[in-house]
């Protein structure tokens, strides 16, 4: 599959699941909402390695690589238990379109570490996707 179909998977799944979470969080502590989650996700992800024939640990290592996907797991932990906190608090249709604004941050970021190309129309899609935001946390 081509990584727009893959995205699109990734986005509809994702929606699908924040309001299963949302329904869940009524009754369940977004602590152990976060670990039944996840720990579903890290035993999914482990199946998938052995179905694909990936062995994990030939891939880890102490180099620089193995590091900084540390370091994204630890910021993914913040990013996800903060998701959990707020969507406990408050509603989903505010929390997580707001949540959604990474792709500004994601865009801004590729931009300026990632050397990718900026465009006048990348520009005008992210001030679009601020407006709605703004728009949908009204």
């Amino acid at each position: 599959m081509h990584y727009i179909g893959w995205t699109i998977l990734a986005m509809i799944s994702y929606g699908i699941m924040v309001i299963l979470l949302k329904f869940s969080l009524r009754n369940i502590p977004p602590e152990v909402a976060v670990f039944v989650t996840n720990s579903f996700l890290v035993t999914a992800a482990f199946l998938w390695a052995i179905y694909r024939g990936v062995k994990i640990q030939d891939h880890l290592d102490t180099n620089q690589p193995t590091l900084i996907l540390l370091l994204a797991g630890t910021v993914l932990s913040v990013s996800v238990i903060s998701f959990y906190m707020a969507l406990s608090r408050g509603p989903a249709s505010t929390v997580a379109p707001l949540f959604g604004m990474n792709i500004a941050v994601v865009s801004v970021l590729g931009f300026a570490i990632l050397r990718e190309p900026i465009s006048m129309e990348k520009i005008f899609g992210i001030i679009l996707a601020v407006g709605a935001i703004f728009l949908l946390t009204r």
